[in-house]
């Protein structure tokens, strides 16, 4: 199967387009990542309309869906996925047309199920989902039409996720107290506010900044590949928390990389950590209020040895059953079936 990825890049954005197509190559598939920065494009006709419109938004959604529809065009797949806000239901269909195959939508974040997005996601042939919670809104009614929707799970790559040896100049850049790794919303600033006390190292976009009291916490350097290695395995704690308007039940993929990296996490508590096999206390550690939050942060930094063990525990789970492995394989099988369907359809009608 021919699959064409598109993958809109910003400031906040994940590698995991590249961990799950690795799998699916590896399951026989061909797979073209299309990267496209959403803050910066270096064509010409594009910098010289920045230049004399600047905040003109839908200029650049036009430029994006035109230099995606030609090189869809140019590769023929079978699957495009495609997503995030400058997507349209025009641009839905003419990458339909464009391609001769199916268009899958993938949702990010739920905030972005708002405005116009519902229209678009309407026009895919199938939507991927982070978030469990999305999965019966989406197959409801809000959409207008039964829409086939997939579960894309967090998970970790163990090529790329996995204790590393760390020199003295990691340690000093890298050995946090607690890190946190992500962007600034209004419930992450407070929760971190309430971690001062200790060596709390944030990594993440700028609006850290304009934070009152983490200014000095922040590091400004951007995060990719095995920085963020090392920042699992240096830090004693990396702590999850998600913006509450972008998930409900899902959790980030940090909570598994940095388990695969030998790391101890501290994640608030979502209903998706519920499917999977790690235990609160025995291979992750979960809050649900900011003052247990502060209470286990003290705990566990004073108690090196069950931090060592939890770790212990979160890393063999995650090797066993949150890889790419374990994720991306029943998903490419579960968009091969709709595809399967598809053309069973086309040739009844035929």
């Amino acid at each position: 199967m021919r699959v064409f990825f598109v993958c809109p890049l910003d400031e906040a954005t994940t590698d995991y387009p590249l961990l799950m197509s690795k799998v699916w190559e590896r399951e026989g598939h061909e797979v073209r990542l299309f990267p496209f920065d959403l803050e910066f494009d270096n064509h010409v006709q594009t910098r010289l309309w920045d230049a004399l419109a600047p905040d003109d938004g839908e200029w650049r959604r036009v430029s994006w869906e035109r230099t995606v529809e030609k090189a869809c065009a140019d590769y023929r797949p079978d699957i495009v996925l495609t997503g995030g806000t400058l997507a349209s239901p025009e641009g839905v269909r003419r990458l339909r047309r464009g391609s001769g195959g199916l268009v899958g939508f993938i949702l990010g974040y739920n905030h972005l199920i708002e405005g116009a997005t519902t229209a678009t996601i309407r026009e895919a042939d199938f939507v991927i989902v982070h978030d469990s919670y999305m999965m019966p809104v989406l197959q409801g009614a809000r959409c207008g039409k039964r829409l086939t929707v997939l579960l894309l799970r967090s998970a970790a790559d163990p090529e790329e996720h996995l204790p590393v040896p760390l020199s003295h100049h990691d340690q000093c850049d890298f050995g946090a107290e607690v890190a946190f790794i992500g962007g600034a919303s209004a419930n992450r600033a407070t929760a971190l506010c309430r971690l001062t006390r200790w060596d709390l190292r944030i990594w993440g976009s700028n609006e850290w900044t304009k934070v009152p009291g983490l200014t000095r916490c922040f590091r400004s350097e951007p995060v990719y590949g095995l920085k963020k290695t090392k920042i699992y395995n240096a830090a004693k704690i990396v702590l999850n928390i998600e913006i509450d308007e972008k998930q409900i039940n899902a959790f980030s993929q940090r909570v598994p990389e940095v388990l695969a990296c030998g790391g101890f996490v501290i994640t608030e508590w979502r209903k998706d950590l519920e499917s999977t096999a790690l235990k609160d206390g025995e291979s992750i550690v979960i809050y649900r209020s900011l003052d247990e939050m502060v209470e286990k942060v003290d705990y566990y930094l004073r108690h090196v040895e069950e931090r060592r063990r939890i770790a212990e525990n979160g890393r063999r789970i995650v090797l066993n059953s949150l890889t790419y492995r374990h994720t991306a394989v029943p998903l490419i099988e579960q968009i091969e079936g709709v595809l399967r369907g598809s053309r069973r359809g086309a040739s009844v009608q035929g």
